[in-house]
């Protein structure tokens, strides 16, 4: 049943949040929002295509945004990792997150299974 890892939106928003300091809910606000929130949606749709896999449209649906607006989100935080320092804590989000996805999938697959 869950043979394929199912991107969790509200997991890269959780993290993204927890990095970037904001609240959960502010990730997803229909509202255009401090800038700092601005970056951590930016963050939490970077990783919801990136580390766990979802398409631009699967990401646009997932944060009631456009497909352009995914898009200028992945490129903008594809462009902050320039920086080393940024690079390194983005690399370890990914890592973390796909990880989590995996353990949650794992969960998920053994209780179907019983």
């Amino acid at each position: 049943m869950f043979s394929r890892p199912v991107p969790i939106p509200g997991l890269s928003a959780a993290v993204a949040a927890a990095a970037q300091a904001t609240s959960f809910a502010e990730i997803f606000s229909a509202r255009r929002c401090r800038r700092s929130v601005a970056r951590a949606r930016q963050l939490a749709v970077y990783l919801h295509h990136v580390a766990l896999g979802a398409s631009v449209s699967g990401c646009a649906r997932a944060f009631a945004r456009d497909r352009a607006t995914i898009r200028h989100a992945c490129a903008t935080i594809e462009d902050l990792r320039d920086d080393p320092s940024f690079d390194a804590g983005a690399r370890r989000l990914e890592t973390a997150l796909a990880a989590k996805r995996d353990m949650i999938c794992d969960l998920l697959t053994q209780g179907s299974a019983r």
